[in-house]
């Protein structure tokens, strides 16, 4: 039976295996919303307060569940309200379908009411953007998104449908989904990394992206510890490797331990196993991208393993580069034979590594490092940690260990006002597992109206807002480059009662003996809960 576009695309939704839409009611998607929430059920919708939180929600649930995250806005007020989110997504390496209402395609070019090109706004931001005019089409469209979103560097895409083609009819058969690419290496290249790997005294093993099973991190833990390799991860991947593991010695990318900036540079073989080699991964000294690594041509050998041809000798040209998804990678490198013995150099980057993420101090009457001490102490290993954009997430990076894979969100991308949001789509997605949501004052407030939405989706989470009045990252930048800081001072609301006006459980932390028994009552708090955590400006980000 001819069925109206709305219909077969919520069909092929559903069909698709996406559980959770994230948006904000508009023009230009009322059919769909109807479609899937009275006719078409198997996708729980979800409705916010802000496009852009919403589409850090979908981020946030993709990235918990392991699966494509769905976003679904209006018209051009709230589809350009996704960007930033969109920008998440492409540097996470996160598959993120975002659909957008769009205005009649008879009234193309006439400045109809929020209409926008949007063909142009997104093609920087997304690894496909494509218009549906025909909604016999949807199932082959939507296949292909999804296709193009899960594969190769994951990633989001863009499906922009006119109001007509929600409208019009069709019959056209509901697709199921197709499997994602996933190249495997090939056994030369195998052998050449089995080769590089016995002429190597000092090798690090790097993992990093999107698009990891639990089995291909497993096999990655096979191998690290068959060849007896000390392991990092980039930027906020911590969660790919447990990091109580004796093999395990760091993080690349901002807050670098300065022992780790001297161990890369020892090493004769790095291989980096599904990371993106930009400017964020490659943070050396004084904050300089691109200085940890000589480009384009280190001064180690280099083996680069990833999953999409264009991240290959992008930057730096690698010894051997390798097209390979990292399951098929790491599932391979896994039964390669013992390498030889690098007991001490193993144990002295571990030892460098529990010096710096147990030591230094933290000024004030509130003990930061106190504090993220006694968080990991009160959850479980699964719990998830989500964190914005800000030096305040320093904290929680050098003292907050992670041990299992999907419990570390953060944005690559300086995205502040993710943390909340993110924490929203983590809570739908593992609804058993302990969500906590830490954020600086600024960094909360560019999203602190999606707390409607946390408590009228009845989740149960925790917020952490940590309070220095000020953007922090921001200031201590200006006074190592001007001696003075310009713009960054905030008058903020009184967190507390902000928080319970929303129905939100909240209390004020001002002193490390007050943290633990507040936590475990927000804990206990069968809701949203908040903990306003007081720090003077001296406690901004960790010492050195």
């Amino acid at each position: 039976m001819a069925r109206t576009g709305a219909d077969i695309l919520a069909q092929s939704l559903v069909a698709a295996g996406l559980t959770h839409g994230f948006h904000v009611p508009g023009e230009g998607i009322l059919d769909l919303l109807d479609a899937l929430e009275h006719r078409h059920r198997g996708i729980t919708l979800v409705h916010g307060r802000h496009e852009a939180g919403m589409a850090f929600a979908a981020i946030g649930h993709a990235r918990a569940s392991g699966g494509v995250g769905l976003c679904i806005v209006g018209r051009a007020p709230g589809a350009l309200n996704t960007c930033l989110a969109l920008h998440t997504a492409w540097t996470d390496a996160v598959p993120l379908l975002l659909i957008i209402g769009q205005a009649a395609a008879a009234f193309a070019g006439r400045e109809a009411f929020l209409d926008t090109a949007f063909h142009q706004v997104f093609a920087p931001l997304a690894k496909l953007v494509v218009q549906i005019d025909d909604p016999a089409r949807i199932p082959e469209m939507l296949s292909r998104a999804l296709h193009v979103a899960r594969s190769g560097q994951p990633g989001p895409v863009v499906l922009i449908v006119p109001e007509e083609t929600f409208r019009a009819t069709a019959d056209p058969a509901i697709l199921s989904p197709a499997p994602p690419i996933a190249p495997a290496p090939g056994a030369g290249d195998i052998a050449a990394i089995g080769q590089a790997l016995a002429a190597a005294e000092r090798p690090l093993l790097v993992l990093g992206g999107g698009g990891w099973s639990d089995a291909g991190l497993a096999a990655a833990r096979r191998f690290a510890e068959v060849q007896g390799m000390p392991v990092l991860v980039s930027y906020r991947r911590r969660d790919l490797f447990d990091n109580s593991h004796p093999n395990f010695i760091g993080e690349l990318g901002i807050g670098l331990d300065p022992s780790l900036t001297a161990r890369v540079g020892q090493a004769d073989l790095l291989l980096v196993l599904n990371m993106r080699l930009g400017e964020l991964n490659t943070i050396g000294e004084g904050f300089h991208g691109f200085s940890l690594l000589a480009a384009p041509r280190p001064a180690m050998r280099l083996i680069h393993i990833h999953g999409d041809a264009a991240e290959l000798n992008r930057v730096y040209q690698a010894d051997h580069a390798v097209l390979a998804a990292p399951e098929q990678a790491a599932l391979a490198l896994a039964v390669l034979p013992p390498g030889r013995d690098r007991a001490a150099w193993r144990e002295a980057g571990r030892a460098a590594y529990l010096a710096h993420h147990t030591g230094g101090a933290c000024p004030g009457p509130l003990d930061l490092t106190a504090v993220f001490g006694e968080l990991r102490a009160a959850l479980p290993a699964d719990a998830i940690l989500t964190v914005g954009a800000g030096a305040y997430a320093l904290w929680a990076q050098r003292y907050f260990p992670f041990h299992r894979p999907r419990t570390q969100l953060g944005p690559k991308s300086g995205a502040m006002g993710y943390g909340l949001p993110a924490a929203i789509g983590a809570a739908l997605a593992c609804p058993i597992r302990p969500v906590v949501a830490l954020a600086g004052d600024g960094c909360f407030m560019m999203t602190a109206e999606e707390l409607a939405t946390a408590v009228h989706h009845r989740l149960r989470l925790v917020v952490l807002v940590l309070d220095n009045a000020s953007y922090g990252a921001i200031r201590l930048g200006q006074e190592r480059a001007f001696g003075r800081p310009t713009g960054v001072a905030l008058t903020n609301p009184d967190f507390v009662a902000f928080a319970r006006s929303f129905g939100a459980m909240a209390e004020r932390v001002a002193e490390t003996a007050a943290f633990a028994p507040a936590l475990a009552r927000a804990l206990g708090h069968d809701g949203v809960s908040l903990l306003h955590l007081v720090v003077p400006p001296e406690a901004t980000r960790p010492p050195r």
